[in-house]
C-alpha cells in the first residue's frame, strides 16, 4: 500500500470515528494489550500521567535466575544505576499528556519503557470510551508503534481471579 493510500485510509477512519472524548476521558485504569499490567491514568495539574497499578508478575520467577527468584520486580534496565532498584509497581511511566481538542488526542507526552529503559515521545487517542491507543515514537510520530489498552475496574481479587474486570465485556 502506498503512503498516500495509507494516509487517506487513516484520515477516512479518523473522520468516521463518532466518539468525541472529553479532556478527562482517559482518567481511569487501563489493561495493557499484553494483559500483564494495569496502568492508572490520572490528571496531575494540567497534564495526564500514568502509573503502574498492578502487574501479573510483580516478583521474579525461577526463570530469572536464582539471584532474582522471589524478589520484587524492579526497574533493572534503567540507564541510571541509582534507579534500577525501584519497584515497577507504582512507577510513573506516562507523563506530560495534554488534551488537544482539534485532534481529539492527548499529545506532548512521554512513555517510559521499563523493558529497555528508554523514554519515548507519545500521544494517546481513545477509540471509544473503553479502548485507548497509545502511540510511542522517536523523532516523528510516523516512525513508531502503537498499542491498544482496555478500560478495567479494579476490585479485591477472589482466590484464583485477577484483580480487575473489563468495563466492556468481551473486548
Amino acid at each position: 500500500m502506498s503512503a498516500l493510500a495509507f494516509l487517506l485510509l487513516s484520515v477516512a477512519a479518523h473522520a468516521a470515528d463518532p466518539y468525541v472524548p472529553t479532556p478527562a476521558a482517559i482518567v481511569g485504569d487501563w489493561l495493557v494489550e499484553s494483559r500483564d499490567a494495569v496502568i492508572r491514568i490520572e490528571q496531575v495539574g494540567d497534564e495526564y500521567q500514568g502509573t503502574i497499578l498492578w502487574q501479573l508478575h510483580d516478583t521474579y520467577g525461577p526463570e530469572d535466575g536464582p539471584e532474582l527468584n522471589g524478589k520484587i520486580v524492579t526497574d533493572r534496565h534503567n540507564p541510571d544505576p541509582a534507579l534500577r532498584s525501584r519497584p515497577l509497581t507504582g512507577l510513573r511511566l506516562l507523563t506530560g499528556l495534554k488534551f488537544d481538542p482539534g485532534s481529539k488526542k492527548w499529545k506532548g507526552g512521554h512513555v517510559y519503557n521499563s523493558d529497555d529503559g528508554r523514554t519515548y515521545n507519545c500521544w494517546v487517542r481513545l477509540r471509544g470510551p473503553d479502548r485507548l491507543q497509545l502511540h510511542g515514537y522517536i523523532g516523528i510520530s510516523l516512525f513508531g508503534g502503537s498499542t491498544v489498552w482496555t478500560r478495567v475496574t479494579m476490585r479485591p481479587p477472589a482466590p484464583g481471579q485477577l484483580p480487575f474486570v473489563p468495563d466492556a465485556p468481551g473486548k
